[in-house]
């Protein structure tokens, strides 16, 4: 039997504990902050104290925004009692490859956890492609936010993330510039490996909405 895939955030939080979690909170809570709210959440005193713990001193100012927006994810994620929700290979991969309109995601946070290898992605423009491990996904009535989770693995120190934020319902899913179907693989051979690629933030929104309404929570 093969040992269970472990969760990015384990990692971090080992290392942080519980306290500023709860440090956060109340901070949040002091302020009469909601705490879905990020540009509130960045300000609040307390996630500026954690994020001089997670930050190296030479990061440049683009790596400090995106442990801004993981420290937001890991937060909610915690306050929702860590829940986390997956789909199966199949009936994920048969919603990609023909997408239709999912129903608008419950408010909430969770983890998407996706099958091992089906989705890939580039972090950046010319930099290599990576299977998404999953997605935090933050949902309340008016918009949603994903931050997907990349190149994680036991043997890796770290992963890379990227994120997507878009108002409900979500914007139209287009056929690509090329000529490609959304959810096509880009990759050598993708097709016939039963990869799929994201090669846009609403190609991104859209999966965490398709994902989510195949997992059940």
């Amino acid at each position: 039997m093969s040992a269970p895939r472990p969760y990015p955030w384990t990692a971090l939080v080992e290392v942080l504990g519980e306290a500023p979690f709860e440090e956060i909170r109340g901070d949040l809570a002091a302020a009469g902050t909601d705490p879905y709210e990020y540009d509130a959440f960045v300000l609040a005193g307390a996630v500026g104290r954690v994020l001089r713990e997670l930050v190296p001193d030479d990061a440049p100012a683009e790596a400090v925004t995106s442990y801004l927006r993981l420290l937001h994810a890991l937060f909610l994620h915690w306050a929702g009692g860590r829940q986390v929700r997956t789909a199966s290979r199949e009936r994920l991969s048969a919603r990609l490859a023909a997408p239709a309109a999912p129903p608008p995601p419950a408010p909430g946070a969770c983890y998407l956890q996706l099958p091992e290898r089906l989705v890939w992605a580039a972090p950046s423009d010319g930099a290599a492609h990576e299977p998404l491990d999953g997605l935090f996904v933050v949902a309340t009535p008016s918009q949603i936010r994903v931050l997907a989770v990349l190149g994680f693995r036991r043997e890796r120190e770290g992963f890379t993330t990227i994120d997507a934020t878009a108002p409900l319902p979500a914007p139209d899913l287009s056929t690509r510039a090329d000529g490609s179907a959304p959810f096509a693989s880009v990759l050598p051979a993708g097709d016939r490996m039963g990869f799929h690629s994201l090669t846009s933030e609403t190609e991104l929104i859209w999966l965490a909405l398709l994902a989510l309404a195949e997992a059940p929570g």
